[in-house]
């Protein structure tokens, strides 16, 4: 009698999004894919564990789903891949036709668990570029360990080593060295910003100024007093002579 594989424990996977979209803001998905849906696989084990997601529209080129996958971690399991695929109809006949996919270590996520991540897709064979899908995933033993899902709780994204050529790409590393940068920038500039120059001579301009307008009054009081004696004396003498003013 063949024993059933040996299982280690259970993926949790909440398939979040999935966006058309490369690094450089370019749209790189088929015009005519209009819906689609995640398959996700785990291989290298006595067997090939597969689950996948329900179909969702393509909205402004990108697919929401936020839909949890539970998957079967097998002794030996070397990789997990996750699949963007479309229905293919011909005739009768439903397939599936992979749009774009990206492949992931088991032992690095073993490793790495709780993430949550942007991955870069690709796509099959030779071409190229496929947009990138946000998953996060957790590991645990039996499936009475799992951790009751929270509405709004979101998990803080990882360093995290993707599989063969397939990159993982997190976009908070640019906003994080953006903001050192920043920082380091304005303490710099503050610590040494330049002094205004100028502003003593100012000063000193507006002191002398008013030193000049106070000596001025002194000599025109003085001057005043002089004109006014003046006048007292000629008002005397005009009054010896018989003169009068009028």
């Amino acid at each position: 009698m063949v024993e059933p594989p040996k299982v280690k424990g259970h993926f949790i996977i909440n398939v979040a999004e999935a966006s058309g979209k490369n690094k450089e803001d370019q749209l790189v998905w088929d015009p005519n894919f209009v819906e689609g849906f995640v398959k996700v696989e785990i291989r290298g084990g006595a067997k090939n564990v597969k689950v996948q997601s329900s179909p969702k529209r393509v909205l402004a080129n990108s697919i929401n789903w936020q839909e949890e996958l539970v998957l079967d971690v097998l002794e030996n399991a070397t990789e997990l891949r996750l699949m963007l695929c479309r229905e293919k109809r011909s005739g009768t006949r439903v397939g599936t036709s992979v749009i774009a996919a990206c492949g992931i270590f088991v032992n690095d996520i073993m490793d790495a668990v709780p993430i949550d991540k942007y991955f870069e897709l690709f796509k099959p064979g030779a071409g190229g570029e496929g947009g990138f899908i946000r998953i996060s995933m957790d590991f645990v033993k039996t499936l009475q360990d799992r951790v009751p899902k929270t509405d709004g709780a979101k998990a803080q994204p990882v360093g995290f080593k993707p599989a063969l050529s397939f990159k993982g790409y997190t976009p908070e590393n640019g906003s994080a060295s953006q903001s050192r940068k920043t920082t380091s920038s304005s303490g710099k500039s503050n610590s040494k910003l330049p002094k205004k120059k100028g502003f003593p001579f100012l000063k000193l301009g507006i002191a002398l100024a008013a030193v000049g307008l106070a000596a001025w009054k002194v000599v025109e009081t003085k001057n005043i007093q002089i004109v006014v004696k003046d006048k007292d004396a000629k008002d005397k003498n005009d009054k010896k002579t018989g003169r009068k003013f009028f």
